[in-house]
C-alpha cells in the first residue's frame, strides 16, 4: 500500500533529483521510494507512527521537526545501500529528499476535502488495524500483509474524495 502511496510522488521526485547535485539514474526514484516505503513499514510495525502521522498531517513539515530526524540516518543507510551512495551523499540527499516528500503528501492532504485530522487518523487507524479503522485490512501490505490492518487503496482513496487526484 504505501509503496502505491509512493509512487504519486514519482514525478516530483524525479524532477527534484534532476534539480539536485547527485548524479541521479534512471531506477533512483524508484529506489528512494522503495527505502522510505520499507522504512514507513518498520515504523509501523513497531507501533510508532509518528512519521505517518506527519505526512499526513495537511501542515508543513520543516526539516528539523521530530520526524524527519527520526527518519534520517536510517533513511541514509538505505539509501547508501540501495544507490551506492557515500554516507555525505546519503545524508545530504536524505535532509533534503525526506521534507520534500512529506511536504508531497500534507499538500495533496491539504487539497483534500475533508478534514486534515480525520484523514490523518483514518490512515493512522488503518494502519494500527484498531476499532474504526473502516475497512481493516486496508493498508495491510503496509504492515507487511497477513490481514492485520490495513485498508485497500479504493478505501484510502475513497476517503479523502479527491485527495490523490
Amino acid at each position: 500500500m504505501i509503496d502505491q502511496l509512493l509512487k504519486m510522488a514519482d514525478g516530483p521526485l524525479k524532477e527534484f533529483l534532476a534539480n539536485s547535485n547527485v548524479d541521479a539514474g534512471p531506477g533512483d526514484a524508484s529506489a528512494i521510494e522503495e527505502v522510505l516505503g520499507s522504512l514507513l513499514q518498520k515504523k509501523a510495525q513497531s507501533g510508532d507512527l509518528s512519521a505517518v502521522k506527519e505526512m499526513f498531517s495537511g501542515a508543513d513539515t520543516p526539516a528539523d521537526s521530530p520526524a524527519i530526524q527520526g527518519l534520517s540516518g536510517d533513511f541514509a543507510s538505505g539509501l547508501m545501500e540501495k544507490l551506492g551512495l557515500n554516507s555525505q551523499q546519503a545524508m545530504s540527499l536524505a535532509a533534503a529528499a525526506l521534507p520534500m516528500l512529506m511536504n508531497f503528501f500534507n499538500q495533496r492532504v491539504n487539497d483534500a476535502p475533508q478534514d486534515n485530522n480525520d484523514i490523518m487518523n483514518l490512515v493512522a487507524k488503518a494502519l494500527q488495524g484498531g476499532p474504526g479503522a473502516g475497512g481493516a485490512d486496508i493498508l495491510g501490505s503496509l504492515l507487511g500483509g497477513g490481514g492485520k490492518g490495513g485498508m485497500d487503496l479504493g478505501g484510502l482513496m475513497n476517503m479523502g474524495k479527491g485527495l490523490f487526484k
